[in-house]
């Protein structure tokens, strides 16, 4: 029995059909060995490595894609055959499945007269029916297929059975062609010595092209990664070029946060003028100069003994230029300086003390910083500076790596960042660049960035960078920056004026400002400073003997320094002046400063007055509660403020209210009144008014004024309701003058708020600011010359050099001086015993003059006080505008009080002598006439020389009463016009 039949003689199917039973059948027949020689393949039929010729079998695997053969590849067995068949058909496997049923062997005669078929797997071998090809008698009856190589290739022969030695359409082997096929290794006979040649030759093709496919590849990847390699070194050197030119372009020029200072008024010492020591010494001790018990030697020292004054001022830049260091002795006789002189005891007409700084304006960051030039820095200090933080910093070339590893030491022995190592260089490459962050990225990106730094920036110049900018301390919440600053800060000195041990201290300080502070921890401070004086005998700098002197002595602090007054609505007010004029208060390169008019004596005295009548009024009502306030003091013939206090606290950016606070000002603004009925009537201070009852008609319906007491006196004079502040009276006149009138002259004198058409304004219901008011009463007491107000004398730069502001408008003669001289003399009575008369005891001597406003249910309280050479004003009240049941007489007057006892030396001064066209006279109190000796009260008044009033028609004579005219009051005042005739107001009779 065959071993592919089963017992009935029938060929065994497998599990892949009759044809691979076939296909197993031949490989066990090729095998085994036989007698003749099977038939010999093709000549280009592939081999295994045995020499086993591969032969395709069914599978069920997807049929992989057929290798498409190049035009250009050499065929095997000569020229190409032609593509048609003797038949007419192509001989391609889709002209073999149309043809019909085939028989493998009748395949295989086909496949030996045309060898070369397209390169695909063979679906169906059918021929057409009617043609179909005889069997070769060479060949034996074995089944052949061509495989997906196009080659050739033996199958076990299918033995005829029964009408099945022909495949059908659709039979069993498409079904299995369609799922593929795989090789099955045949051995070819010995002999065939051309075949395995052939598949040597087409071995050695096929490995030659893939080893190149992989060579080429290699080459790929590689030049690939060559250029990812070299785009990234370019992109990482473009990256540390660019950071390094911003570093140095930032380090050619200073940081833009040098603060613009704002500096007070210098004080000039002059024979004859007042001169308080306590306050001078006050103001000395606030720009850190030191009090010592001998003679001053050096600058910023003074002493006070007894009436004099010895003070070494250090050298400063002021409004009118730079001004030398200086010694002065002054000699005080009676609260006024009597003598003045220099060290060698020549006189002097004047001497200006150093500007107090009263603030600056910082940006975001609130850093005090002084950059000098390093030509300006003593060599000691940077020796000093050198030996602490670096003392190979000449040699090296940016980072020194012993200090690297020294520092590396500390840290892997403290297990972090525990210890810098960073040069001088690395420190401003820090500062400036990139922050204080404790990281290792950090210190990589500093240390490559003073490689860089090192070899485009001079060694000079990262000094001067490093001694200007290093952090040294904190003065509140403003950082001490540079050494300058921190010379002023820790001994009130000029570094050139520093010695040798205050030069180790600060250079001791920059390790930490902090844990070193000479104030809070001296011991710490000292050892730091004699470590450092060690440093320097180390690297040659001091000798023994220098150092050992120099680590005796005291630390020598000075205390901290006393602000004499917060001064943040100042700064506020003084900025909006500025940016007015034309120039933009910022931080920059250089340290820029701005010289006020600001006195720091007054400005301090304003603000403690405030405070303490605030706090008194509180405490006597706890209602009250939270008051507010404001203090305007100015010159009137220049327009300077010496003070301005915009509220309690004085903080920046707060609410000016005495800019921006617009109040009523009540009866603070009834000499504006008088001073239109003096200038457009026939009206004069004896003129009578009448304090009775009335009722004005206006928009809203009846008015009825009434006076603050609830009591009406009949007639009185117009000095008598200035003095008293009489409402009914006031009200009277108001309503016969006209509001329009009361507002042009209002806004001639300085007020520019919009006041109201109202009659009422004659008692104050228009809305001023304390700024607007003080500007109209220094008006009135420049005698009619008004001068817009100023706070900003002049600004320069750190080399001296001024900036242009826009030009102050010149003073105009706005109003005529006798009318103003009236209004003075009626205030000056206010003063003396009328409503203001609080003030008489703060200004004994002096004649002043005063106003009192108070408004409806006491929300505003108003104080005015003119004196030769100033005038102020005071408000007090709520923000809210709730009644605070406030007078001015008991809560604006005791400011101005307390103000004149503090800086009173500097406020008061007689006021100005009444001008050619103004006269005083004595008249009779009770009739407004000149009183004769028969009057029985006699008054002082003041007159325009046109405006004499006439003789008292009650205490008048015989032979006045028989041949005279008779005048007596109607209500409306008396006097003469000025053509000689009655004034209005008097009845003839």
């Amino acid at each position: 029995m065959s071993p592919g039949r089963d017992p009935r003689g029938r060929p065994r199917e497998n599990r892949f059909g009759r044809e691979s039973t076939a296909r197993a059948e031949h490989g066990r027949a090729g095998r085994a060995r036989c007698r003749g020689p099977l038939p010999g393949p093709p000549p280009d039929a592939a081999r295994n490595r045995r020499g086993r010729r591969r032969i395709p079998i069914l599978s069920s695997a997807s049929p992989r894609p057929p290798r498409p053969r190049s035009r250009a590849e050499p065929r095997r067995g000569g020229a190409r055959p032609p593509r048609g068949r003797s038949d007419g058909s192509s001989g391609s496997p889709q002209d073999l499945r149309r043809s019909g049923p085939l028989t493998l062997a009748a395949a295989h005669a086909h496949r030996s007269h045309s060898p070369h078929v397209p390169h695909r797997p063979l679906d169906v071998l059918r021929e057409p029916r009617a043609a179909a090809a005889e069997p070769d008698p060479d060949v034996p009856a074995s089944a052949v297929e061509i495989d997906r190589a196009d080659r050739l290739v033996h199958r076990a022969p299918v033995p005829l059975d029964g009408g099945r030695d022909r495949l059908e359409n659709g039979g069993q082997l498409d079904r299995l062609l369609a799922h593929g096929s795989r090789s099955y290794p045949t051995r070819f006979p010995r002999g065939d010595v051309s075949a395995r040649r052939s598949t040597k030759s087409a071995r050695r093709r096929r490995s030659g092209r893939t080893a190149g496919a992989r060579a080429r590849r290699r080459r790929g990847v590689a030049i690939g990664t060559l250029a990812l390699a070299s785009a990234a070194a370019l992109w990482l050197g473009l990256a540390l070029w660019s950071a390094g030119e911003r570093a140095v372009a930032s380090l050619e020029r200073d940081p833009p946060n040098a603060p613009v200072e704002i500096l007070a008024a210098p004080r000039v010492l002059r024979v004859g003028r007042r001169v308080d020591l306590s306050a001078v010494a006050e103001e000395l001790a606030a720009q850190r100069y030191r009090a010592v018990p001998r003679v001053p030697a050096r600058p910023g020292e003074y002493r006070i003994s007894g009436n004099r004054l010895e003070v070494y001022r250090r050298p400063f830049t002021g409004p009118h230029g730079y001004a030398g260091a200086a010694f002065a002795r002054v000699t005080v006789d009676g609260g006024r300086a009597v003598r003045l002189e220099d060290a060698s005891g020549r006189p002097l007409g004047a001497f200006t003390l150093e500007p107090v700084r009263l603030g600056a304006y910082h940006g975001p960051e609130l850093v005090d910083r002084r950059p000098l030039p390093l030509d300006r820095y003593p060599p000691r200090l940077v020796q000093a500076v050198v030996a602490a933080e670096d003392a190979r910093f000449m040699r090296h070339r940016g980072i020194d790596l012993r200090a690297v590893l020294r520092a590396a030491w500390a840290d892997i022995r403290g297990g972090g960042l525990v210890q810098g190592g960073s040069t001088i260089t690395q420190q401003v490459v820090k500062n400036r660049l990139l922050g204080h962050q404790r990281t290792w990225m950090r210190k990589l990106r500093e240390a490559i960035l003073a490689l860089y730094v090192e070899r485009r920036v001079s060694k000079r110049r990262i000094l001067e960078i490093y001694l200007n900018e290093v952090y040294l301390g904190q003065e509140g919440a403003v950082s001490i920056v540079g050494m300058p600053a921190a010379a002023l800060h820790y001994f009130g000195k000029d570094i050139s004026d520093l010695t040798l041990d205050e030069q180790a201290m600060l250079a001791g300080l920059i390790a930490s400002p902090g844990r070193f502070d000479p104030r809070r921890r001296p011991e710490a401070a000292r050892a730091r400073r004699n470590w450092v004086l060690e440093r320097m005998e180390q690297i040659g700098a001091i000798d023994p003997a220098e150092r050992e002197r120099a680590a005796a002595r005291p630390l020598g602090v000075v205390a901290s320094r006393r602000r004499l007054d917060p001064a943040g609505d100042l700064l506020d007010a003084v900025q909006r002046e500025l940016v007015s004029r034309g120039w933009e208060p910022r931080p920059g390169e250089e340290r820029a400063r701005v010289f006020t008019t600001i006195d720091p004596a007054v400005q301090r005295a304003a603000r403690e007055a405030l405070r303490s009548v605030l706090d008194r009024l509180e405490r006597e009502d706890p209602r009250r509660a939270p008051l507010e306030g404001a203090v305007v003091v100015l010159r009137p013939a220049s327009g300077e403020i010496l003070a301005i206090v915009g509220g309690r606290k004085g903080s920046r950016g707060a609410f000016n209210r005495a800019l921006d606070a617009h109040r009523q000002p009540g009866s603070a603004f009834k000499p504006f009144v008088a001073l239109t009925a003096f200038i457009e009537g026939h009206w004069q201070p004896s003129s009578l008014l009448a304090d009775e009852p009335i009722e004005i008609r206006t928009a809203n319906g009846l008015w009825r004024p009434r006076n603050v007491d609830g009591r009406y006196r009949g007639t009185v004079t117009l000095r008598q309701a200035i003095e008293e502040s009489l409402n009914v009276p006031m009200a009277w006149l108001g309503r016969t003058l006209g509001a329009e009138a009361i507002r042009s002259w209002a806004r001639l004198a300085g007020i520019r708020s919009p006041l109201p058409s109202a009659v009422s304004l004659a008692l104050g219901t228009g809305e001023v600011t304390p700024l607007e008011l003080a500007v109209a009463y220094g008006t009135i007491g420049n005698l009619g010359k008004y001068q817009a107000p100023r706070l900003v004398r002049g600004v320069r730069t750190a080399d001296g050099a001024a900036v242009p502001l826009e030009p102050m408008a010149p003073p105009e003669n706005r109003l005529p001086p006798e009318p103003c001289y009236l209004v003075l003399d009626m205030m000056a009575g206010a003063a003396e015993h009328g409503t203001a008369r609080g003030l008489a005891s703060a200004a004994p001597g002096v004649r002043v003059a005063a106003k009192t406003g108070t408004t409806q249910d006491g929300r505003d309280a108003w104080g005015v006080l003119v004196t030769g050479d100033t005038a102020a004003v005071c408000w007090v009240g709520r923000d809210d505008g709730k009644p605070a049941r406030l007078y001015g007489a008991g809560a604006a007057i005791p400011v101005l009080a307390e103000l004149l006892r503090r800086a009173g030396w500097l406020l008061l001064a007689p006021l100005p002598d009444p001008p050619p066209g103004v006269v005083e006279v004595t008249i009779d109190p009770d009739t407004g006439g000149l009183a004769t000796w028969r009057c029985p009260r006699k008054a002082r008044e003041v007159f325009t020389r046109d405006r004499l009033p006439v003789t008292c028609p009650r205490h008048r004579g015989f032979f006045q009463r028989f041949f005279g005219r008779r005048l007596e009051p109607d209500g409306r005042g008396g006097g003469a016009g000025r053509d000689g005739r009655p004034a209005p107001g008097l009845r003839r009779h």
